[in-house]
């Protein structure tokens, strides 16, 4: 995998994923503020975080199935790459074309929802 960029959900960072970020992941928590009353899934925070050994929060979503669709935004981006096929010159006497893939840049942000 090569680099992708992510940016945060409130817009604060930018993280290189594949540079010194390793693993973007799913996490639910307990919602400290919510512990009292209220419904059992009220209590609970999905978010997604990215780590470099230690855990840091770039996004947070309403459901797990949420979480997981934005990751699987994430894989997207990750294996993503520009690639021609290759085929007849443009120009009457040019060269053909040859067939080739690179590498480009990626950006990922995090939606609001």
């Amino acid at each position: 995998m090569s680099e992708v960029y992510i940016r945060s959900q409130n817009k604060e960072k930018l993280y290189r994923l594949g540079g010194n970020y390793a693993c973007v992941e799913y996490g639910e928590y307990e919602d400290i503020k919510k512990k009292r009353g209220g419904a059992e899934a009220d209590k609970k925070r999905h978010v997604i975080c990215i780590s470099d050994g230690c855990l840091e929060e770039i996004g947070e979503y309403a459901t797990k199935e949420r979480c997981l669709e934005v990751l699987d935004e994430i894989q997207k981006a990750c294996v993503s790459y520009l690639f021609t096929a290759g085929g007849a010159a443009i120009v009457r006497g040019g060269m053909d074309v040859q067939p080739f893939a690179a590498v480009i840049p990626r950006l990922y942000e995090m939606p609001e929802k």
